[in-house]
């Protein structure tokens, strides 16, 4: 489900480009907002690649399908324990912005539900997997520095 509302919000944003009419309500039609969400969709493909490079063939789409060889640690892991999360909403939530659209903010709303509900599970079975993970834990941020 996660994945079909990131479509759709993508979709709805492309097309809200290319016509002057809105397949949904609007919540802002500022070309400074349009300009930020942008700047955050960029931002967040760059350090999600980046999240991506780092992990290597630790990576996997769903955490419990492939046991990771071993704890990445190092990087934006450093700091934050699930950066691909955040540069996902860093997306969902620039697309938001950009478009302006209600009905793309509401996807991007459940879509941050879903990683809230999945940072939970997966911090569960890491530490299940690795004895480490929870010093891993102590020392670093969920998703945002300083703040969660």
């Amino acid at each position: 489900l996660s994945k079909l509302l990131f479509v759709v919000s993508m979709l709805l944003t492309i097309i809200g480009y290319w016509h002057t009419y809105s397949l949904s309500p609007i919540f802002h039609e500022s070309m400074f907002f349009r300009y930020f969400g942008v700047a955050m969709v960029v931002i967040g493909f760059a350090y999600l690649q980046r999240s991506f490079e780092e992990l290597g063939d630790n990576y996997s789409p769903l955490f419990d399908a492939y046991i990771p060889k071993e704890l990445v640690t190092d990087g934006v892991y450093s700091r934050i324990r699930h950066p691909i999360y955040l540069f996902n909403l860093f997306v969902s939530f620039g697309l938001a912005i950009s478009s302006g659209s209600i009905v793309v903010l509401a996807c991007a709303l459940v879509g941050f539900i879903f990683v809230l509900r999945a940072i939970y599970i997966e911090e569960a079975y890491l530490s299940s997997k690795f004895d480490q993970y929870i010093t891993y834990m102590k020392s670093t941020w969920r998703l945002v520095p300083h703040v969660y």
